[in-house]
């Protein structure tokens, strides 16, 4: 049994998701060609498969298992009308395998660089009306860490404000702000290839999953969502969100799911219909699940058109009231009453579930939380189960 204890730091959540998805791989069966939405790969690399590993328990995709020559994965969509799209969103989950690699290639008109550094090269409209375009490149802005732990890597460009975005688990890293209603440029012939000089250093590992490919036209969105946050505050989740425009909202539908595959509607919340100004709004789950689950948006305009938005995901552990944290909320560092005097074992978490770091307790030790970025976050002892607030 675990005891847990929850601290506050008020992280502001911005993962969003503009994009109608074109393209989708899950990677939990093979072949690795197939796709969950969209057309499928038209090849890939022969040692490529799925296999154990992936995001959350799932299966992702390796490039080369044990006993079969490595290659790049090479995982090739053909070319067409379909991606040449106005502005787009593409997502991934990645941990560093090597020091070479590409997210994504489509000629030299979208090339999201891995490897070693997170990066992206883009063609945009030149504004003259002659087909010409315009190159954005990031640079190196991202070293990529190399410590085998699942992290989402996203690029999007929106053409009706000329804005480019690199994020990693929905951290702004990069952005670039060009000139209003520009297109990206295409060639439809040039072919998408996945994981290009991509092979994981022979690993036998899996090292990528989740990749979506969103379409963004060139158009007002009808709701500017700028902000999403869920968060365990005592025994209940509290979600809250933030418009900086809406232009006919009807509502927003709450879904819940424990796997993020099946979703459930477990409340809805009035739009404002159409406004230009910061609206904030919030929605409480009395009764989560226990362990982990996922929360996400639907909104819908009046006229039935609707608009998912990326989960949020908590982890609820059981409470009891046997420790003491102090101070709270805290800032430097953290103590923690009825540990005991013998040290034990401790991991912190973010409210995601992924591991910030670990070491040993007892009553006499503080901890040291300075290094952490605002947000909500579970400490876990070995012992028994307790919850508390902390903030930063």
């Amino acid at each position: 049994m675990f005891r847990s204890i929850i601290f506050l730091f008020f992280l502001l959540c911005t993962t969003l998701s503009y994009g109608q998805i074109i393209s989708q791989f899950d990677w939990d069966t093979n072949p690795v060609t197939s796709a969950t939405v969209g057309p499928n790969a038209i090849s890939v690399s022969g040692s490529a498969v799925s296999d154990v590993g992936g995001v959350a328990g799932t299966n992702g995709l390796n490039a080369s298992l044990s006993g079969t020559a490595k290659a790049d994965i090479n995982l090739v969509i053909a070319g067409s009308t379909l991606f040449n799209v106005d502005g787009i969103d593409f997502s991934i989950d990645y941990h560093r395998e090597e020091s070479v690699a590409n997210f994504f290639n489509r000629g030299s008109s979208l090339i999201i660089g891995a490897g070693n550094q997170f990066k992206v090269t883009y063609k945009v409209d030149d504004g003259t009306g002659t087909g010409g375009s315009l190159t954005v490149s990031s640079g190196n802005v991202y070293p990529i860490p190399n410590d085998d732990t699942f992290r989402r890597y996203r690029f999007y460009y929106l053409p009706a404000t000329g804005e480019g975005f690199l994020t990693v688990d929905g951290t702004v890293v990069w952005t670039h702000d060009g000139p209003d209603n520009r297109n990206m440029v295409w060639n439809t012939s040039d072919n998408i290839i996945i994981g290009s000089a991509m092979d994981g250093s022979g690993s036998n590992d899996t090292f990528l999953d989740n990749m979506v490919i969103g379409s963004i036209t060139n158009s007002a969105l009808p709701v500017s969502l700028t902000k999403f946050q869920a968060a365990l505050v005592l025994d209940e989740v509290v979600l809250n969100w933030e418009t900086k425009s809406e232009i006919n909202n009807e509502r927003f539908e709450i879904e819940r799911s424990q796997n993020g595959i099946d979703w459930d509607v477990i409340g809805q919340v009035k739009g404002s219909g159409n406004s230009s100004e910061t609206i904030n709004y919030a929605f409480t789950d009395y009764n989560p699940i226990p362990g982990q689950s996922y929360y996400r948006l639907i909104q819908f305009d009046f006229d039935g058109a609707s608009k998912i938005y990326d989960p949020k995901s908590i982890l609820k552990t059981a409470v009891n009231d046997q420790l003491l944290v102090y101070p709270n909320p805290a800032n430097q560092a953290i103590r923690i009453s009825g540990v005991g005097a013998e040290k034990q074992a401790y991991q912190i978490y973010t409210i995601q579930g992924k591991k910030m770091f670990e070491g040993m307790v007892s009553d006499s030790n503080p901890i040291d939380v300075s290094p952490l970025k605002n947000g909500l976050y579970i400490l876990l002892i070995n012992t028994t189960q307790s919850k508390f607030m902390v903030a930063h």
